[in-house]
């Protein structure tokens, strides 16, 4: 987990810090191909870095606020396990999932999405 820490410190914020982390490929519907990156849970935000093939290509980051997160879900598919993400309408599939737990990077950002979810509605009760 350290070597993926590693990989996404650079953009994380002040007072952000990476709780749990995957290596995976990222399927949007702006992506051609399968993005290889790291996708990472941190204290604020989920955050997907993809590895950069060459130096011509530029740096891959997505970022996904917890509290506009409307599922994540895991599936099994004939190439193993894959997340899907609904955030904002969208769909991102995280697929080739590898050497990282799964199941806890799944009960930290559920926590995260449950604690963001419900500070957001006590600081602005619905009427």
């Amino acid at each position: 987990m350290n070597l993926v820490k590693n990989q996404v410190e650079h953009v994380l914020h002040e007072g952000e810090s990476v709780i749990e982390c995957l290596s995976c490929s990222l399927v949007a519907h702006y992506c051609l191909a399968p993005q290889a990156g790291f996708f990472a849970a941190t204290n604020k935000r989920l955050l997907f870095c993809g590895i950069q093939v060459s130096e011509t290509n530029k740096e891959f980051v997505e970022e996904f606020e917890y509290r506009n997160i409307a599922s994540l879900s895991e599936k099994r598919g004939i190439t193993g396990k894959h997340i899907h993400l609904y955030y904002n309408q969208d769909l991102y599939k995280f697929q080739q999932i590898q050497g990282m737990n799964m199941f806890d990077f799944m009960v930290a950002v559920k926590e995260k999405m449950c604690l963001f979810s419900t500070s957001t509605k006590e600081h602005y009760p619905v009427r």
